[in-house]
């Protein structure tokens, strides 16, 4: 058993002055920074380009003996359930318990910048880390080194370090802060998370370097270290690679050099890269004083070792000074940790073949266990000994540093939407608008949601429309289909259903509260919501075709009649509003107006106005539709959730434009309560599609549009046949124009078209690298979808996971449905037990 020593003993920092960590090796002096880096799979090859140049531009503001410690910490976390969730509805409490302990990796990164001695990088490995072989007393009786007292040293120091601070953060792509007292030596600060390998430390554990092992704790640790160019199997280091599982003919999908060792090593681990900057001068003349012992030795022939070795130095020294380069020295390891042995071989496993796939061959290495660890101590880079290092160009040290971080939307939030990140499978509350408003990302609510066949659309608006609903919202849907029944029924809502024999009526000139005001002369009108819903009720009835002037002059003379008829109601004593008295009124009044107007036959017929109405008149064939508020829909105000299912009634080309404007305005009277002015208020429109096409509804849905913005509306559209967002201009400027959040599933049967649908939705590069890259790369051991949702300019991809007590309430596929159909009957038509009886079926057994 070799000799133990106390962590006051072993521990390498000397001192803390003015946010500097004085080592005990003399003449080294570091600050630390914690660094908050891009999200995982958000970087485009620009953004690789600029984070290259960035690095680069630090090493060169550096200059010589400094020393730069990248450290990434990917420690596990168990998932907690949220108190307030599990407090929530019987779907709530479910998901809950389904994430209970699940394990995930939490990325944490840092940047130690280090002042060391000019001759550091002669150190040996008996050298380095010599404090360990010092007493206590050693260093409470020696003179305290002058580079630990020279301010003027630590000043210039301080000044370099905020440079580069600043530099970062201005980057726009990495945040940075310099650390202070507390977050390096508070009980859950960084050396705590060190020496307990982990996020939170009750207590520190003991570290044992005996048998060529490394046990923290219950924890045995593994080195893989990259300290020789020839563990290189490739030629050339790019800014990026592109990533193998995304990547094909369409869609060239960049990604970090270094990316396979970081969430993607399923294994709690820490990554360490080190890059010394040298003298320049000393550097180059030291190699080639090398390159001349090795012709030296030489023996003159071609093949000979030595003199290839001399000719690849020359090489190197040429490309440095030609290209205006910096020669450094990098080191980069990996120390993996698992408590049983078991994990132990699979983690080790895993490290080489995610090094392998960065075609370096990785060292595993117990040798210098006790140096690399203690090197890994924030403050003791210095602890590197020069034979772990290998000299490299600047651009080729700054290539390989990693540069992928977790979700910053990796909240416990109770108000956001339950999903889970795609590559840690951490459960995340996502803010789907009401952090995008914030940050300015959105300016409106609109969302479209599309996807091929089977890509999960209606599941995910079921997840969604139930967490809007816990919020307080209310949501109205319009659906050919039965995909939202279990989700009405369970939150009390209420389905209305269009039967032939019972089909919807309506009283659209029937006012409430709503739609009338007073001007300042004591004059009653109807508001311009009201006005605009009628006259574009009336374009329905009569249609157009599509000449602009007639156009124009339809809607002045259907906007006079329409304000007209109401005067004349009002002047009369008579509040008998309806479809009929309308028609009377137009009967009466229409060929005088259009005669004192003088305005063309050819512009607009009064004959043929009237009769096109006439069919919607008293007992005329559609004589109901317009004239009867249907009981069924005069009580919706106060329902939460309102779903439409429209049957056959979809296909009708004459009724059914004017039912979808109907339950619209059914939305518009949500929308304009003052006492809902604080929910989100949902109208979705599942696959409602020929409503939609209608150039009568231009200016309405475009006037819908607005009116949503400014009273927390949200207009949702869903579709899985994604031609038809793009298939017309009226589409594209009614919807896809003001959705500016727009929502992809599976996309894999558009690939061919993509980029005629990336141009009409005004999708970026990288959305569309997101896009297509979904569910390519999906975990063996976790069943979900994914989903990209994009706010505008921006794009960020979720997996879709729930527990099998909300698939019970989600679920559209037929076969499963009619399964959850027999245990609703068997379970007495109690939702609660129908979804724990489903979920017990489907839980594996083992």
């Amino acid at each position: 058993m070799g000799k133990q020593v106390t962590l006051w003993d072993a521990f390498p920092i000397y001192g803390y002055e003015r946010k500097a960590l004085i080592s005990k090796e003399k003449g080294c002096l570091t600050i630390p920074l914690q660094l908050i880096l891009p999200e995982v799979f958000t970087l485009d090859a620009r953004d690789y380009e600029i984070l290259h140049e960035l690095f680069l531009n630090i090493i060169n503001i550096l200059g010589p003996n400094r020393l730069l410690h990248r450290q990434d910490f990917f420690l596990q976390e168990n998932y907690t359930p949220i108190s307030e969730r599990l407090q929530g509805d019987m779907m709530e409490r479910a998901n809950e318990k389904h994430f209970m302990s699940r394990p995930y990796l939490v990325g944490t990164h840092y940047l130690y910048i280090s002042v060391v001695p000019e001759n550091y990088i002669n150190y040996s490995s008996k050298r380095v880390n010599s404090f360990l072989d010092k007493t206590r007393s050693f260093y409470l009786t020696q003179t305290i080194p002058e580079e630990f007292i020279h301010s003027s040293i630590l000043s210039d120091f301080e000044g370099q370090v905020q440079n580069v601070n600043n530099l970062i953060n201005s980057s726009g792509l990495i945040e940075s802060t310099i650390l202070d007292y507390d977050d390096l030596f508070s009980q859950n600060g960084l050396y705590a998370k060190y020496f307990g390998l982990t996020e939170n430390n009750a207590n520190l554990v003991d570290v044992d370097f005996d048998n060529n092992t490394i046990h923290i704790g219950n924890k045995q640790g593994q080195f893989f270290t990259l300290e020789n160019l020839d563990q290189f199997s490739k030629d050339h280091i790019s800014t990026h690679e592109l990533y193998g599982k995304f990547t094909t003919r369409q869609n060239r999908f960049p990604i970090g050099n270094l990316f396979s060792l970081g969430f993607k090593v399923p294994h709690e681990h820490i990554i360490n890269q080190y890059i010394y900057i040298p003298n320049q001068e000393k550097v180059l003349l030291g190699l080639r004083n090398k390159a001349k012992s090795f012709q030296r030795f030489g023996s003159g022939k071609k093949d000979d070792s030595n003199a290839i070795y001399a000719d690849q130095i020359y090489d190197y020294t040429k490309d440095i000074l030609e290209n205006h380069k910096e020669t450094v020295f990098y080191h980069l390891n990996v120390f993996g940790f698992e408590e049983t042995w078991n994990r132990q071989r699979q983690m080790e496993n895993s490290i080489t073949g995610a090094f392998k796939k960065l075609k370096i061959n990785a060292k595993q290495n117990t040798i210098d266990r006790k140096n690399l660890f203690f090197a890994g101590v924030a403050g003791n880079a210095i602890g590197i000994s020069s034979d772990m290092y290998m000299p490299v160009p600047s651009d080729m040290a700054s290539a390989l540093l990693y540069f992928e971080g977790g979700y910053k939307d990796a909240t416990r939030a109770v108000d956001g939407l339950k999903l889970v990140d795609r590559v840690s499978g951490q459960p995340i509350s996502v803010s789907v608008y009401r952090e995008p408003e914030k940050k300015d990302w959105i300016f409106n609510r609109g969302m479209l949601v599309a996807s091929g066949s089977g890509g999960g659309k209606s599941y995910l608006a079921n997840h969604y429309f139930a967490s809007e609903l816990r919020q307080g919202a209310e949501v109205v849907i319009m659906e050919d289909g039965n995909s939202y029944d279990r989700l009405t029924e369970l939150f009390g809502g209420v389905t209305l259903q269009h039967h032939d024999e019972n089909p919807f009526t309506f009283n659209p000139f029937l006012l409430d509260k709503h739609d009338s005001q007073e001007s300042y002369i004591k004059l009653k009108t109807l508001t311009e919501g009201k006005l605009i819903y009628l006259v574009t009720l009336l374009k329905l009835i009569i249609g157009h075709d599509g000449n602009i002037g007639r156009l124009e002059i339809t809607n002045t003379v259907l906007e006079f009649l329409v304000t007209d008829y109401y005067q004349w109601m009002w002047n009369n004593g008579n509040n008998n509003f309806k479809f009929d008295t309308f028609f009377e009124y137009c009967k009466c009044h229409i060929v005088t107006y259009i005669k004192t107007k003088r305005i063309p036959k050819e512009k607009f017929d009064p004959n043929v106005f009237m009769f096109l109405l006439e069919k919607y008149y008293a007992n005329g064939s559609r004589g109901n539709l317009l004239n009867k508020l249907d009981d069924r829909i005069s009580s919706l105000s106060d329902e939460k959730i309102i779903y439409f299912k429209l049957g056959k009634l979809i296909d009708n080309e004459l009724l059914f434009p004017i039912t979808a404007l109907m339950i619209m305005e059914i939305f518009n009277k949500k929308m304009h309560d003052p006492s809902k002015l604080s929910i989100n208020k949902i109208l979705a429109v599942d696959e409602a599609w020929k409503a939609l096409v209608k150039p009568e509804l231009v200016h309405y849905f475009n006037s819908q549009s607005r009116m949503a913005r400014k009273m927390g509306g949200q207009p949702i559209f869903i579709s899985q046949k994604v031609d038809d967002f793009i298939s017309s201009e009226i589409i594209k400027n009614a919807i896809v124009v003001n959705s500016h959040i727009k929502v992809f599933l599976d996309m894999r049967d558009f690939v061919q078209s993509f980029d005629k649908i990336q141009s009409l939705m005004g999708l970026g590069e990288k959305q569309k690298q997101l896009i297509l890259s979904l569910n390519k790369d999906l975990p063996k051991d976790r069943k979900f979808r994914e989903v990209a949702f994009c706010w505008m300019d921006k794009v960020k991809v979720y997996g879709v996971e729930t527990s099998l007590e909300e698939k019970c309430i989600y679920e559209t596929n037929p076969i499963e449905s009619e399964k959850i159909k027999r245990l609703h009957d068997r379970n007495h038509k109690n939702w609660e037990l129908t979804a724990k009886a489903y979920a017990f079926d489907n839980t594996p057994k083992n």
